[in-house]
């Protein structure tokens, strides 16, 4: 989602236009559910309700994180401060839960079944349509991941967007 909002995206207005409005409609949802306000609420309800596998947005776990160890003291009185370690270990256990799925291995590096590679490339379907979401395999998901692209150089995005609405 932020990478939409990137201003090279953002900016290709003819390229919006063109979306159908029920793909504006769903992108100005999601937006919505990453509005920061009430620390993410609306997000961390979402997510509640989710099974995994799931991506969590990991920057907002790792502010979380952040806030509970440079916001609690460790020791107080000379003892332990347990309540700082429940809350770290309720944070870990989502990271944890996020990925508590029976088909996915804990590491990349970590060798899977060979049935589940070879559905992996069965569902290899266009990443862009609504069927293709829905019947995507967690097996499916996690092939796509491995080997999506990300372009982080902001010249380059730049230029693509400029070249893309010339």
């Amino acid at each position: 989602m932020f990478g939409l909002g990137h201003s090279s995206i953002s900016r290709l207005s003819r390229t919006w236009e063109k979306l159908p409005h029920k793909t504006r409609k769903l992108y100005n949802s999601l937006e919505r559910m990453l509005d920061p306000s009430w620390n993410h609420r609306i997000y961390r309800l979402a997510m509640a309700k989710l099974t995994p596998p799931i991506i969590p947005f990991m920057p907002l776990l790792l502010k979380d994180m952040t806030f509970i160890h440079e916001g609690n003291r460790t020791l107080v009185e000379n003892l332990v401060n347990f309540e700082k370690l429940r809350m770290m270990a309720k944070a870990v256990r989502l990271v944890h839960h996020c990925r508590s799925h029976p088909h996915l291995p804990l590491s990349p590096l970590r060798s899977r079944p060979q049935h589940l590679l070879e559905e992996a490339r069965a569902m290899r379907v266009s990443t862009c349509s609504e069927q293709s979401l829905s019947t995507r395999s967690p097996a499916a998901t996690w092939a796509y991941i491995q080997h999506l692209r990300v372009i982080d150089n902001q010249k380059k995005l730049l230029q693509l967007s400029r070249d893309l609405e010339s």
